[in-house]
This record gives structure tokens, sequence and C-alpha cells, in this order.
């Protein structure tokens, strides 16, 4: 009975020193000390040379204390596994901890060729003015090499600020970063990123980007606040099914494109967005709202959202548009893909901007945009040398309501050169060049310029929204571009097959005459 015993006790200590050998939890502290164990908050380390020292396994822990403070970079060692990811975060009540990289060049967190990371409630800035040709940033994981891929990689809720990196160059700066070093074509053969999830996060005060991720499968960037970027805000590249959900961008753009910045040489792109896809398949962009954007002289973009090269069969629906230079931009080399029930609020310069031809079957159904000052223009793009058939430039444009109001105007321009010196032509009438027409049971209400366009079922009265114009901070701030109960655009749109299952409202839509505009009137407003 006593060796029974005794084996049963062996056996409870064995299994015990293997659950604390791969589940650990280690602290540092500003108090810490690196010849302690860190295994315990008594016993903290203190410095990230000493974390960047050890390498962790499945199921760690690494716990930095609430309100401290960390010069330099981490770069923590190992990687988790399926279940038991390696987890960065915080202890102790305050504030978040924080790691302040300084004049260095590098990442606040980096990590590379690992896979498992989950990193929660850090703070990354460094504060100093930027410097020609270092790279600052704040969380990546990247891979390098042939053939690799990462997995899992969860950053959530945390607070990334005063980051100047370049804004052009191979030097560019991201907030968060995850995948290989690729914003080019070869995105789309370098899908490296599976099981990604960054939400929550707050970006403000960097150069380049916000957020990029050049991902494969599970992709999901929702819930994130980005202000003050000196390029893009979000960018997916290369993936299949990705979500891009209810982030908020403000004053992205503010610095790419500018003639006057010292980037170091001519190998810089200066074409920037807010939030973006670059070779995606099947990815929905939903419930984004986008305000204010830059434009500098050498940006041709601005715009609030991008069907980018090589997008096949993406999704942009219910995301909100104000005060930028575009609402979106359809590149060439793109198809089927679907831009509906959104809503776009005095946009300017270029509302939408496309580069591909009628035949991409890109679609533009059910959206609102309106406009109360300057002029805006659906731009078909030429070229550099105008070298493009204008007969077959286009996209489908139906059911959608185009308001111009005060001293608001559209016009319909082909347009080519480079960014700084572009070229407008606005004497060529849309109706002499396309047969058959691209506009389908539109309303058009208020000045167009150069013509309305050709469309057998357009609709030239009031739409009579409930508040044109109203819009202000926030998706629920729309409730004005529902349709009054006697507007004459009820039932007047054309039946699509990929509809949708709700308008911008929530409302079920309508399967066989839907409305025009971003709302179905299933529930009539007085």
């Amino acid at each position: 009975m006593k060796n029974e015993v005794l084996l049963l006790l062996l056996s409870f200590l064995i299994v015990g020193c293997q659950n604390h050998d791969t589940e650990r939890t280690f602290y540092i502290s500003p108090m810490g000390n690196d010849a302690n164990t860190g295994l315990q908050a008594a016993t903290a380390w203190k410095t990230l040379e000493r974390v960047n020292q050890t390498t962790f396994e499945p199921g760690d822990a690494i716990r930095f204390e609430s309100g401290g403070i960390w010069k330099g970079n981490l770069k923590p060692n190992g990687s988790g596994s399926p279940g038991k990811p390696i987890t960065i975060g915080t202890y102790g009540d305050g504030p978040r901890p924080v790691i302040n990289i300084g004049k260095e060049e590098g990442a606040g967190i980096s990590l590379n060729n690992q896979s498992w990371w989950e990193i929660e409630g850090m703070e990354i800035t460094s504060g100093e003015p930027h410097q020609l040709g270092l790279r600052r940033e704040g969380i990546v994981a990247t891979a390098e090499g042939e053939a690799i891929l990462i997995e899992h990689i969860v950053i959530r809720d945390c607070y990334l600020h005063d980051i100047w990196g370049d804004v052009g160059g191979d030097k560019s700066g991201v907030a968060i970063y995850v995948g290989q070093r690729l914003l080019g074509v070869e995105a789309e053969q370098n899908c490296v990123a599976n099981d990604v999830l960054i939400e929550n996060n707050t970006i403000r005060r960097v150069d380049k980007i916000g957020i990029a991720v050049n991902g494969d499968e599970q992709v999901i960037i929702r819930k994130n606040i980005i202000e003050n970027t000196g390029g893009d805000g979000i960018i997916v590249l290369g993936a299949h099914e990705a979500l891009v959900e209810y982030n908020y961008a403000d004053r992205t753009c503010l610095r790419s494109g500018d003639p006057d910045l010292n980037t170091g040489g001519e190998d810089w792109w200066p074409h920037t967005a807010a939030i973006w896809l670059y070779a995606n398949t099947r990815t929905i962009m939903q419930y984004n709202e986008v305000y204010n954007t830059g434009r500098q002289p050498a940006n041709g973009d601005g715009f609030a959202y991008d069907f980018d090269f090589d997008c096949q069969r993406c999704i942009l629906q219910y995301n909100y548009s104000a005060n930028n230079h575009g609402f979106l931009l359809i590149m060439n080399r793109t198809n089927d893909n679907i831009a509906r029930y959104n809503i776009s609020q005095n946009d300017q310069t270029h509302l939408i901007q496309i580069h591909g031809y009628t035949e991409d079957r890109n679609l533009i159904h059910n959206n609102v945009f309106y406009v109360d000052h300057s002029t805006i223009d659906l731009d078909y793009y030429c070229g550099m040398e105008n070298e493009k058939d204008k007969n077959k430039l286009g996209v489908n444009f139906k059911n959608n309501i185009f308001y111009a109001s005060g001293q608001g105007r559209f016009r319909t321009v082909y347009s080519h050169g480079s960014a700084i010196d572009r070229q407008f032509n606005d004497s060529i009438h849309t109706s002499a060049l396309t047969d058959p027409p691209n506009f389908w049971n539109n309303c058009f209400f208020g000045p167009w310029l150069n013509g309305i366009p050709n469309d057998p079922q357009q609709v030239l009265e009031d739409p009579m929204l409930i508040e044109a114009g109203s819009g202000g901070w926030g998706l629920s701030s729309l409730q004005g571009y529902q349709l009054k109960q006697a507007s004459p655009c009820i039932d007047k749109g054309i039946a699509i097959d990929s509809m949708g299952k709700y308008d911008y409202f929530g409302h079920p839509i309508g399967a066989t005459t839907p409305d025009i505009g971003a709302f179905e009137s299933t529930s009539k407003i007085n």
C-alpha cells in the first residue's frame, strides 16, 4: 500500500513539474532584477534584454507591470502551439506598460518566423523626430525566407503613437505589421500569415502606415482607431475571405506625396488611401468609417476605400465616408467586386476613379453620394499616356442616388497623366461611349456639369431623403439618408442577383423591386 501511495504522489509531482515547465508566467518590473527567476511578481526581471535572452515555450505568459516604462526593443524568442499561444500582457493596476524605442531603429515588439503569439494591453511609442533612413515601428510579426508560414498572431487593445518613420522607400514604417516586407506585385504569391486578429487598437501620429497584413486565410481587422498617419490607414494584401470591419480612420494620407518631403531618393510610393485591399479574394470591408483623408500633390489616391490590383469578388458594404479626397478607387486587373449600401458625404476631388473595363463586371449599387460644395468627379482614368480604350472603361452603376445640393456639382471626366500634372477631359459625354449603358436605375438630383450619364431608367426627381447632408460622426449619425414615404425612389430600383440581405440601416431588402439608394422601405418613414 505504501508503494502505491508513493507512486501516486510521484505521478502528481511529475505532472505538476510538466505543467510548470510548459505554462510559465514571467514578470517584468522596473523595480525587478535580471538575476531573479522572473517567475513571480516578487522575483521579477527588470529589462527587455533579459526577456530577449529567453526562448519561451507554448503556453508561457510574459507580463509587464502596469505603469512601467522600458527603453529599447522587445524581441522575444520561441513559438507557441495550437491552443497554447505565448502571450504578452500586463499585471497590476494602472496604465498600460510602455515600450519606448526612442531614437533607435526597429519595432517596440518584433517577432520573426514565429507563430502562436498574442499581444495585449501594451503601449508603444518613440516620440523622437523622424530620422531619414531609420525604420521605426510599433508591433511587427514578419516572415523571412522561402515557404515560411506564420500562424495565429493576435494584437489586441494596444496603444501605438508618435512613431515617426519614413513615409517612402524601403524604410517605410508601419504601426502594426504582419507578413513579409512586400507591398507590391509579389504579395499575391507570398501569402504568409494565417489566423491573424488585429482588434481594438488605437494608432495615432505615425509614419507611414497604420496597419498592414500580408495574409492568407482567417485575417480579421476590426474595431481599430487610426488617426494622423503619413500614409495608408489599413492595407490587406493577398488574403482570402478576410474581414475588415468597424474600423475608424481619421486624417490618414497626410504626408505621402508631398513633393517637398525628403524621402532619400526616388524609390518611394506616394499613392496612399485609408482602407484598401490588394490581391484579395472574397474579402469584406464593412461598417467602417473614414474621415478627412489628405492628398498631397504627388498622391494620386486619397480615397477612403480601394479595390486595388487583382482583387476578385470582394465586397464593400455598410461603410461611411466623409470629407475624403474620394470615396472609392477601382484599379484594373480587378473583377466581380461589389460596392453596395454605403454612404458618401462631401467626399471631394475624384468621388470614384475607375481604371478597369466594364467587362471586368465590377458593380456599384444602392449607395448614396451626397455633395454640397465643390465639383466632384466620376473619373475614368485612361493611363499615363492616355492609352486606354475609352469605349471599354467603366463599371456598372445601379440603384444609386447622386445628390448635389447647395454649391455641390458632379462631373464625368476622362483623365490621364501623373498625379501632379493630371489632365482632365470633360468634353466627352459617357452616353457617346457606352453602349450598352453602364448606368441603370440611378437617381440624379442636382447639377451635373457635363450632362447626366446615359441611364435608360433614370430618376430625375428629388429623392426625398429625410435630411440629406446631416451625417455627423459615427455610423449611427446617418438616419437622414433614409427615404420619406413619398420618395420617387421607392420600388424603382433594378433587381440584382447579389443584392445582399440588408440595407445600410438593417432593413431586409426587397427581392424583385428594390428601392434606389442605401435605404429599403420595408419600414416606411413619414
